[in-house]
Parts: C-alpha cells; structure tokens; sequence
C-alpha cells in the first residue's frame, strides 16, 4: 500500500508520544474494559443519583483483548473496572446529582460537565492528584450531553494523549420516558487514524443487529478533540436533537433533518432515528479517511499484514477498514438469508451503464473513469469521462430500475460505493461485508466487473467514490458526482452546475495534498447569464477536510443564495429561504442552492480549509449574454 513521507514521519511521532507516556518499567496496570453504554452508574433512589467516580491509569486495548495495549487514564467506579468511555451517567429530569470524584492519577484533572444544563463550559473543577472533590447539581433539560476531564491541561489547542477517554456519556430523559435507545460515545487517541466508538475500533466494535422496519434510535456524543462527519450506508436518518454539551435542542415535525451524513463538532451530542427498509449488512462511520482506514501498530507504525484485501479476495472483514466504525445487520423474514443468486427476486434494469476505471496514461497515480451507455450513440467529447482528477457525472432517473457494471482495468483491486442511495446491501460497494447471509460484496478484481443494481427511490445530488480504503484511489480520482433526476425531468448542464470538492495527492500538484474544485485547483472561469435561476450542486468527498467551507464572493464578500436541498432530500419552504452564501460541507454531504443576479458581475466560487488555508476557487462571470 503506497504510503507517502509525511504520513510515516507522523506516525513515528505517535510512536514517540505514546512510548514515552508508557508505564515505567515493571509497573502493571489494570485492563480498561470497553463501555456499551446500557448501563447507568451510581445508585438512583428517591429523585437522587449517588455516584462516586475515580480517574485511575489503566491499559486499554482498542482492538481484541489480546493484541495491542495502550496505557491511558480512564474513570472507573470504585472497586469496579475501569471503563472507555467512562461510566454511562443517565437520569430523569429533576434529578439531584451527588457525585465524589477521586484523582488517583500522578497529575490534577479539570472536570467539565458536572452541573446542570442547561450550563456553561467555564463552570469546572480542578481535582488535584490524591484528592476528591464533591459535586452536586440538579440534572435539568433533557438532552443529549457529556462530561470529561483534562489531565494535562485545558483549552481547545491542547494536545488530546493519555486523558482522551476522560469522557463519558450523560443523558437526561424527559419526565416518564422510557429509554429505547442506545448511546454511542466517540473518542480519538494519539494520532488522526486512532479512532474508536464506544471503546473499540473496527473491525472490533460493537455488531448491531435490527428487523426491517423498526424504529431505530441513537444518541451520538462526539467526546473526541475533532469534528466527525457521520454517514449512514442505504438509509437516511432523522436528526431528533442537537447539542453542543451544554445547551441541547430537540426537533420537531419539519425541523427534523433528514440526511446520510452529519458533521459533529467537537463536543456536540445528536439523538436520531431510522427505520431500515433492506436487508442485509450495513456501516455507520465517520467519513474522514484517517477515521476509518486500517488500525496501525504503535509498534510499527505499519498496518497488520493481512488487513487489506489483496486480488485473492479472501481477506476478512476490515478490507482495509478500521477506526471509527460500526457494522449493522438489517433482518428481513421475507428476505429469508437468502445465498443464492437465482433465488434473488426477479430483476430487469431498464437502463444500463458502464463505470469503467483505468489508470491515466501520463501518471499511474491518477485514474480516469469513463461512463458508456451499451446501446446507445457515444457522448461527444468528454461529458462522459474524467475531467482532471474527478470522475464524469452519472445521471439516474428516480424509480428507474438501473445497473451499472463496474469495469477494472486496473492492476489492483477496487469498489465502488453509491454513497446515499438506498440501494440492496449487496451492491452498496463495501467488499468482504455487504450481502445477505453468507453472499458478500466482492472486490472488482483487476480485469474484472461487477454489476451494481439500484432502484434509486430519491431524487437529489448523491456522491460515488471507491470504498478501497487505500487514500491514492480515492485521491487519484475514482469519485464524482451522482446525480438523481425525478422521471421527465432531463439534466441540463448549462442550468444545472457541479461544484464537486475532492482531494488530489502530490502530483501533478506542487503543493502536496491540495484541494480541488472539479479536479483541479483553479478551474478555468465559468460564464453565465444574468436573469437565469442557476441550480448549483455542491459535494465534498476530500480524504479529510471536514469544515470545507464554501462560500460565492464579491470582492471578498459572500452575497446570498437560496439552499434548497442537503444530503438529497429537499428544504421544508419554512427553511428554503435566501441567506448567506456560506456553507459548512462536511466529508459526504452534499448540498444545492438556487442563484440568480439581476445584472452583470463577476463572483468566486471557494470551497476553503480555514485550518490550512488550502482552498480551490473558480471564477463566475455573469453578463446580459453568457458568451459575454
């Protein structure tokens, strides 16, 4: 696996860090067990939570309990394991919180999230080492929140090392409710690739087992140092509430967002909900590459040997996947685990297309993708194939019964993900999991094709990408955009425009890892005309560029557009109003708004990284005549 200079030189880093923080010589340390979140601390009696907390040093194991051992700082209860992410603290309103909170640690610990919400952030605790403090507070709002401890220091630009699962879960329910949920905790350790749900890390995490058509409901809690864009596989799920630890909204009716993807900002909590309708094994994950690409050894700094798939297509279930991950199995009675193809309900696509991926003459590094229509006359010049690096769009009719047969010319293996569609598990594009039963998703093996079936239900702006989770596919170009039109309507590109965000690796770019705007860092100035309601589609899939902020400027200065649709699915009327023209696109979500301009002016399009500085721009010219 190609592996560039400054990722390796990182990963020493990590190394480093992690083997200086170790536990001196013949010191030994109790095993952190991974927390599930089913089970709430403390003892509730008469309207009052006692709990008595410890912050104790522990060894955690993010993948099986016998493999890799990471000494870090975790909360236990006393004379029970310690626990990643610490103890569940879960209660109804009006509660009356007594907590204890003793520091067992070498250094003093700040504690936030200990009062009642809704609260602010400022209002913490300093526990010095060996000592304890008392707490007590009225639970207050329902909601979603957590609380956490610093162990080295405080504020958002410390370094997150030993005390990252400091952190745990702490939900108010509404007066008479009953929980049916379960609660998700996600925590970051020592470097961008160790990432864990829950206290574990794919392929190890949790499985999740639900019947087609229940009503599943979660709670998220972001308790890392960065933001995570979460993206569900074949379904769309309702955002029920929002928080930002200390204050926390709940949604109702219109105001739910439906999408696939969600960005969660440091500290944010989200409750939602989703009913799968198909069978079959799915993932929920955080969308940056770094975040869900295969575990690496502290040791080593080097993946395990036979984590990625090679071209014999018999590797396990991490197909190169690790980190941030959880599996899902959806049941169907009707379905019935069905294994063989001929037992498959009767399929006849109305339309076929070909999605063919070859590596590009000029660079091996980059690849370039063609889409053919068997049948039908070629596409005039290159609507249909690569454009820099970026793959051409694909253009489906809701409802239509549709296959497009994946073609590899390639020297390795891919896969393709239709990231969005609600689509059969088996065609969704994750290799070695996807299927029902037995029957799993293959590789496209070099010089072989695989032929996805999809009935797309929504109309919208979709994503698709390899799901190879190796960054120089994803970087070399195999992804675009995938546009869903509703039946009748045809796609008109001169009104109709992509403004698709990727990544694109060292070369031919100078600057290393750069942004690209339709493949490429500055595209040539686009011309459009005055008086035209302009639909401008807008998709980030970058390897890891999570606050992608894309704005259309005067002179510096955003003017305003009307968002209309996000992830697909269109804005009630109630929010499909003129604002800003500046939007956060996360890792996998997508976006349309409508644009309009009386009269002749010229604006920029930016999608900008505000932590780097890295951006890619292009030009509008509007004028009375777009050959202006």
């Amino acid at each position: 696996m190609t592996r560039n200079i400054a990722w390796r030189s990182l990963l020493l880093a990590v190394v480093s860090i992690a083997l200086a923080a170790g536990p001196l010589p013949g010191q030994t340390l109790e095993p952190i067990g991974a927390n599930d979140n089913r089970t709430p601390a403390g003892e509730l009696r008469n309207g009052v939570l006692t709990l008595r907390l410890e912050m104790r040093e522990g060894l955690w194991h993010p993948h099986a309990e016998d493999d890799e051992a990471i000494p870090v700082y975790a909360f236990g209860e006393p004379g029970k394991p310690l626990q990643a992410p610490g103890p569940l603290l879960r209660v109804p309103q009006g509660t009356v919180v007594e907590a204890s909170v003793h520091n067992r640690l070498p250094v003093p610990a700040i504690l936030h999230g200990f009062h009642q919400r809704p609260g602010d952030d400022r209002d913490v605790v300093t526990v010095e080492s060996g000592s304890t403090v008392q707490v007590r507070f009225v639970a207050g709002a329902p909601g979603t929140y957590l609380y956490l401890a610093r162990a080295f220091g405080d504020g958002p630009d410390f370094p997150r090392v030993k005390d990252a699962f400091l952190a745990g879960a702490l939900v108010v329910d509404a007066p008479g409710s009953v929980p049916n949920d379960r609660i998700f905790v996600l925590h970051r350790w020592n470097g961008p690739i160790r990432t864990s749900i829950n206290g574990k890390s794919w392929p190890y995490t949790e499985r999740l087992t639900y019947q087609a058509g229940e009503t599943v409901r979660w709670r998220v809690i972001n308790a890392s140092d960065l933001s995570h864009p979460m993206h569900l596989h074949g379904s769309h799920y309702s955002i029920e509430g929002l928080g930002d630890g200390e204050h926390y909204r709940a949604f109702a009716g219109d105001e739910r967002p439906l999408v696939f993807t969600h960005l969660l900002e440091v500290n944010e909590t989200m409750e939602l909900s989703w009913v799968p309708h198909n069978a079959g094994r799915w993932l929920y994950h955080c969308h940056r590459l770094p975040h869900m690409r295969l575990p690496v050894s502290l040791e080593t700094g080097e993946p395990p040997e036979n984590g990625h798939p090679d071209d014999t297509h018999n590797s396990g279930p991490e197909f190169g996947m690790g980190g941030m991950i959880v599996g899902i199995t959806v049941l169907d009675k009707t379905v019935l685990e069905k294994t063989d193809a001929t037992r498959e309900t009767p399929w006849k696509a109305e339309r076929q297309l070909q999605l063919h991926v070859r590596e590009q003459k000029s660079n091996l590094r980059f690849f370039e993708l063609e889409v053919q229509e068997p049948g039908q006359a070629p596409v005039q010049g290159k609507a249909n194939r690569s454009t820099g690096v970026l793959g051409p769009p694909v253009v489906l009719t809701q409802n239509q019964p549709t296959e497009i047969e994946v073609v590899n010319h390639l020297q390795e293996s891919t896969s393709i993900h239709w990231h969005g569609i609600e689509l059969d598990s088996f065609y969704d594009g994750v290799p070695g999991f996807g299927g029902v039963g037995e029957r799993k998703t293959p590789a496209v093996g070099p010089g072989q094709s695989f032929a996805a079936r999809m009935t797309p239900p929504r109309a919208g702006s979709f994503i698709y990408h390899t799901h190879w989770h190796d960054d120089v596919q994803l970087t070399g170009g195999i992804n675009g955009p995938l546009l869903v039109l509703p039946a009748g309507q045809t796609y008109h590109p001169d009104t109709d425009k992509i403004f698709f965000f990727n990544s694109g690796a060292e070369e031919p770019f100078a600057n290393g890892n750069m942004i690209l705007l339709n493949g490429t860092p500055q595209p040539q100035a686009m011309r459009l005309q005055t008086g035209t309601k302009y639909r401008f589609r807008l998709f980030n899939i970058t390897n890891a560029t999570a606050n992608l902020r894309v704005s259309l400027q005067q002179a510096g200065i955003p003017v305003q557009w009307r968002l209309i649709a996000k992830d697909a699915v269109d804005l009630p009327p109630a929010a499909a109003k003129m604002k800003r023209a500046e939007q956060i696109v996360s890792v996998g979500e997508t976006y349309d708004v409508e644009f309009e301009t009386a009269g002749p002016q010229t604006l920029t399009l930016e999608g900008l990284n505000p932590n780097d500085g890295r951006r890619a721009t292009q030009t509008l010219i509007f004028s009375d005549s777009a050959g202006d």
